[in-house]
């Protein structure tokens, strides 16, 4: 026998019967579902033999907790066992074609206030139990009808806005896991920042936190209730843009870097106007960045930080410099006309210079060129009679 609470029999009166026939009442609800057993919600009235005391026991072995004494999130996973357990009861009842029968297990599960609620922890798992069935206290207070209440718990959408701890702006595309009753489920937050979770029990007790807090260092607590609004504060996330450039900052395409941040790699190049983009960073985030190479060397070593209100960060890469030469040699062009200033085709022109002599003639225009002359030659030139 597991007796999970004792009354003083003064402090109780009776909605039917009294304490000496409680017993009976019982064992005649137990009769009357010899198939099942929905019964075992009622403990079972036992009369101590000082005659002033009525103890309460459950069919269920296991430790008691009173439903006033459960965590808020416990109370909630207990409305659902008691509402399973009052629902199979109470369809059970329906299958009888008696009113009188239907109307004493109506009467039976009433009870004065949550504190005759307890769910026992037995090793098939959680049950509720009730007390003080077919009693009502004789205070001020006292809550007709309550069990009734749990057959039909109200079920109603819970809107949160996800939105980023520093600045409370909107965070799309967020991952969040929800507690709910002990259960997992997980949800991404629309272009908007918005989540809605459907047909969430009327004050139940709702967790979440983000699906990337592995430890769960941020976990948000929600009561459900009409028309209710939440907000999840998310750590900031963002865009990191890096630009590639060469010593003098000329962007530098297809250039192939290594990232590493949150214990993992990722491989990028740069694009035609030299850039790279990391999606969605969490603010604060140590990123070090490196070319890589066939040694396992990593070249062009990076750190930064990443913060969500910086715009660009910038990577220089060393490009050697293409030296362009000053030319060593040029080309001389000769004209050659008359007295009258005409010019004179297929003239002979001989030029000397550096010990060198050459004989050039003139095209249909009357040019003679002279190719590849030193750089400072000092050149003689003179047409040929």
């Amino acid at each position: 026998m597991n007796i999970i609470a004792t009354k003083i029999i003064s402090d109780i009166r009776y909605l039917m019967g009294s304490s000496i026939t409680a017993h009976n009442m019982y064992r005649q609800i137990k009769a009357t579902f010899p198939n099942s057993n929905v019964y075992k919600i009622f403990a079972e009235p036992i009369v101590l033999e000082d005659g002033k005391k009525i103890a309460w026991a459950s069919p269920y072995e296991g430790s008691a907790i009173n439903f006033q004494h459960l965590s808020e999130e416990d109370k909630s996973l207990a409305q659902d066992i008691l509402s399973s357990e009052i629902g199979k009861l109470i369809s059970e009842i329906k299958k009888f074609d008696n009113n009188e029968v239907i109307d004493f297990i109506y009467k039976c599960i009433e009870i004065p206030d949550l504190n005759d609620i307890y769910i026992v922890n037995s090793a098939d798992g959680k049950h509720a139990v009730i007390t003080q069935w077919g009693f009502v206290n004789d205070t001020p207070g006292a809550e007709k009808g309550l069990l009734n209440k749990f057959i039909n718990i109200k079920k109603i959408p819970m809107r949160f806005s996800v939105v980023y701890n520093d600045d409370l702006s909107a965070a799309p595309f967020e991952d969040i896991i929800f507690e709910i009753d002990k259960k997992q489920q997980s949800a991404k937050s629309d272009e908007n920042g918005i989540i809605v979770l459907e047909k969430i029990k009327e004050n139940a007790f709702v967790k979440a936190y983000e699906a990337s807090d592995s430890e769960n260092q941020n976990i948000q607590n929600f009561t459900c209730y009409e028309n209710g609004n939440y907000t999840i504060k998310v750590t900031p996330k963002g865009d990191m843009n890096i630009i590639v450039t060469d010593q003098n900052s000329i962007p530098q395409p297809a250039v192939e870097f290594v990232f590493e941040f949150d214990s993992r790699k990722e491989n990028a190049v740069s694009g035609p106007d030299g850039r790279i983009v990391l999606k969605r960073l969490k603010n604060s985030t140590h990123v070090v960045a490196y070319q890589p190479s066939e040694s396992g060397a990593k070249n062009n070593l990076n750190n930064f930080i990443y913060e969500r209100s910086k715009g660009e960060y910038r990577i220089v890469i060393q490009v050697e410099e293409l030296k362009i030469e000053e030319p060593k040699t040029h080309n001389m062009r000769f004209k050659v006309i008359d007295e009258k200033n005409n010019i004179i085709k297929n003239a002979d022109v001989i030029v000397k210079y550096n010990g060198i002599t050459k004989t050039l003639k003139t095209d249909s225009e009357g040019y003679a060129e002279l190719t590849d002359v030193p750089l400072g030659a000092v050149v003689e030139a003179r047409a040929k009679k």
